[in-house]
């Protein structure tokens, strides 16, 4: 038994030790950036008000939009989820691939393409 607490005694010192110093042999993870972004939009000749919000985290981004017509009257409603992936390659390419899903999260929609920054 004092072998098990003199050996636990050690780790517990050598390991505050490398963590202290910064050589810990557990690996750090590192997260990529996460954004929100949110908006509003009214279309003005068919009177319909938008709200949108999405989230991203590093090449992933989750979004949803939100609907209100002139009938519906404060009454918003979802009209879309969003899942969208872009992956750069290099500093001016970029490849994207936009999925839309309906209110019932039925798949409505896939757009896949590349952008050229100048």
């Amino acid at each position: 038994m004092k072998t098990l607490i003199t050996a636990a005694t050690v780790l517990v010192a050598t390991t505050t030790l490398a963590l202290a110093e910064g050589d810990s042999i557990i690996p750090e993870v590192v997260w990529p950036e996460m954004s929100v972004a949110v908006g509003a939009e009214r279309e003005l000749e068919a009177e319909v008000n938008s709200l949108y919000g999405s989230v991203s985290m590093g090449a992933i981004s989750v979004g949803t939009t939100l609907k209100d017509t002139a009938l519906d009257s404060g009454s918003f409603n979802v009209s879309k989820y969003e899942v969208d992936v872009e992956q750069p390659l290099g500093s001016h390419v970029s490849l994207y691939m936009k999925n839309d899903f309906d209110d019932g999260f039925k798949h409505s929609e896939t757009v896949v393409g590349g952008k050229i920054k100048f």
